[in-house]
């Protein structure tokens, strides 16, 4: 059987994408500046505290314990291939570039965008051999899962895919890590004689300028900041294709980034720009929004004159002519020197980047522990003290599910329209528009057997679409047994994809988070909606979920949210979140701040009040379970049910 199930000659998922961007835009007008310095300063304790709390845990800091693997002696200053600890069992890869001299010498922080290298790229270490040159102890750092971080030794791993994203689900955002280590990065500055502590400054490119905004807001040990093509709007990254590293959960409810770049205020700040920037997010106009915003605070902080923004003729990058304003700015601010203005910058020689790595080979010590080892590591320990608990408190648990997937508050019932209808052999086929929430338009299908035998409709979704899920041989089988088949694209999937699939719904999960949402939660959204409105147009059936891959944990989330669900059916479902050591491979769309502090998906379904019925299981890195395995998830879903008080299966 041949069904046509596109609505629409394109994709409308422009439409998904516009809507989001008018919701950032009302977001985003909803802060306005402070009205006088006061005011200011009450806000800013709230907003650190807001933003501390999205950006993951705070550790009590232990020990550096500083280890020297290298050290490489220049015309008038050394280099120190080193490692610090950051966490426990968790080591930061660093250079160290100390001058010639008695000192002590300001110290910067020398942090690298988005370069698989790290540290050791010539962009990014020749500010190292300029500003050594120029009287600056530097220590430029490897963020997580970047540069000799990555997850093997020896090779080198971009750290904003699904093993970036991972770190959501033990409470971590990437953000945060990064702040974090590099809050360590003054700690060592401050710990060294050649350094005077009190005279610290920190600079990056791209995701390290974004870095050097968020370092300098959040400490105030930094005295000077220049952050260079890195600056825009918080509403100009909703569906633009930024890293993770560049991504704070629930950002634009809570501020814009003007406010954040008004943290900095009174201390030293500059903002560079490039002319031929492409990236949409950091355009010199979106720049300019933020300059605006930030500078009405220093104004009230009676420091209007230490923030300056340059738009340089340069593409994206950190090119000598940016270095120069750099230098004139740090001089000013640090030595006492000149009054800010571009300087003149010696020509650097570079080193080779295997010179300027710790470990040049293909091994590593264990405490130089991965991103991916990290969050392994931590999601481990999190289920351990989930299944450790002897009692869960079914209905709280309910409640928090909904809050951590950020589930939108519908403001109207759902609207519904019919397209059109037509009879292919022995099924009738309708096709509608939902509106789930204003201006999100969901496309679905009805496939009606004409000898209909029972009064079920199955609500069906796959990460693909309405036709792949039509597909499937489960699908085929429900029709078979006489039941409807509702197929229903949530958003970011099918028809409403903005994104080719090799996206992997990277973009729209990106946005969710930055709307305060996240994608399951939509889904979730959309789900209940599509019940809702079948139920008006069909009151006498009962109605089921059968969801595949990603589009599974949706089904399982709502079925255990809404008991209205008579039977959820699940095929090829992850059945953990937790990793063990292998990169996750599911679309972003499964990723959930905070998932494995609230549980995992074995109380999802624990907590179901309807048969499930579950055809296949997944682990992360995409590998179907064993026969064993499954055995052991099934026995997991019933110890974790037994500990539910009250049971599920009471009427709440």
């Amino acid at each position: 059987m041949k069904i046509k199930t596109n609505l629409w000659p394109r994709s409308n998922g422009p439409l998904l994408r516009e809507a989001w961007h008018k919701e950032a835009m009302l977001l985003s007008r909803g802060h306005s500046s402070p009205s006088n310095r006061q005011k200011w300063k009450e806000v800013r304790q709230k907003l650190r505290k807001r933003l501390l709390h999205s950006l993951g845990s705070w550790p009590k800091p232990p020990k550096l314990c500083l280890e020297i693997h290298r050290n490489l002696q220049m015309d008038n200053y050394r280099i120190l291939c080193l490692t610090y600890q950051s966490r426990p069992n968790l080591r930061v890869t660093a250079n160290l570039f100390i001058p010639a001299g008695k000192g002590p010498f300001p110290g910067i922080l020398n942090l690298h965008g988005h370069w698989l290298h790290g540290k050791a790229t010539p962009m990014v270490a020749s500010r190292g051999h300029l500003l050594a040159q120029s009287g600056f102890v530097v220590l430029s750092i490897d963020s997580i899962g970047s540069g000799e971080r990555g997850t093997t030794a020896g090779k080198f791993d971009y750290h904003g895919n699904q093993q970036g994203a991972s770190l959501l689900s033990v409470s971590e955002t990437l953000l945060g890590m990064q702040v974090y280590d590099n809050m360590r990065g003054i700690d060592l500055l401050q710990s060294l004689d050649s350094v005077d502590g009190d005279r610290i400054g920190v600079t990056g490119e791209s995701g390290g300028g974004n870095q050097t905004m968020w370092l300098s807001a959040l400490d105030p040990r930094v005295k000077a900041s220049v952050p260079v093509v890195s600056i825009g709007t918080f509403q100009s990254y909703v569906t633009n294709a930024n890293c993770w590293c560049e991504t704070l959960p629930d950002g634009l409810p809570i501020t814009e980034e003007w406010a954040v770049l008004g943290m900095i205020a009174p201390r030293p700040l500059l903002l560079l720009t490039a002319l031929r920037e492409k990236i949409p997010a950091f355009l010199p106009s979106e720049a300019a929004r933020s300059y605006h915003g930030a500078r009405k605070i220093y104004h009230l902080m009676g420091a209007a004159d230490r923030i300056s923004f340059r738009k340089v003729d340069t593409a994206h990058g950190y090119f000598p002519e940016m270095q120069r304003h750099m230098l004139g700015w740090f001089n000013q601010w640090l030595l006492g020197v000149g009054s800010g203005k571009p300087t003149t910058i010696p020509r650097i020689r570079n080193l080779a980047e295997s010179r300027l790595l710790c470990f040049p080979g293909k091994s590593r010590p264990v405490t130089v522990n991965s991103l991916l080892g990290y969050a392994s590591y931590r999601s481990q320990i999190a289920k351990t003290k989930l299944l450790s608990l002897r009692t869960l408190n079914c209905l709280k648990k309910r409640r928090d599910l909904a809050h951590i997937l950020r589930i939108p508050t519908p403001c109207l019932g759902p609207k519904d329209r019919l397209l059109m209808e037509q009879k292919i052999k022995r099924y009738r086929i309708q096709k509608f528009i939902l509106e789930s929430e204003s201006h999100i338009r969901i496309p679905f299908v009805l496939v009606i057997p004409t000898d209909q035998a029972v009064a079920t409709l199955v609500i069906t979704t796959h990460p693909d679409g309405k036709s792949a899920a039509l597909e499937q041989p489960e699908s085929r089988r429900a029709l078979a047994a006489g039941k409807t088949l509702c197929l229903l694209d949530l958003r970011d999937t099918g028809e409403t994809t903005w994104d080719p699939p090799p996206s992997q719904c990277r973009n729209a999960a990106r946005t969710a988070l930055w709307l305060g949402r996240t994608m399951i939660g939509n889904w979730v959204h959309d789900l209940s909606m599509a019940r809702a409105t079948l139920a008006r147009r069909m009151p006498q059936y009962r109605f089921e979920l059968l969801g595949f891959r990603e589009t599974a944990l949706a089904s399982l989330a709502a079925g255990a949210l809404d008991k209205r669900f008579s039977q959820v059916s699940v095929v090829e479902m992850l059945s953990s979140y937790v990793l063990h050591g292998v990169q996750p491979v599911q679309r972003f769309s499964i990723f959930v701040p905070g998932i494995l502090s609230w549980g995992d998906v074995s109380l999802m379904a624990a907590m179901l009040r309807c048969p499930l019925k579950v055809h296949s299981l997944v682990r992360p890195s995409g590998q179907f379970l064993s026969k064993e395995e499954f055995a052991r998830w099934s026995r997991e879903v019933r110890r974790v049910r037994a500990s539910l008080s009250p049971i599920p299966f009471t009427s709440e």
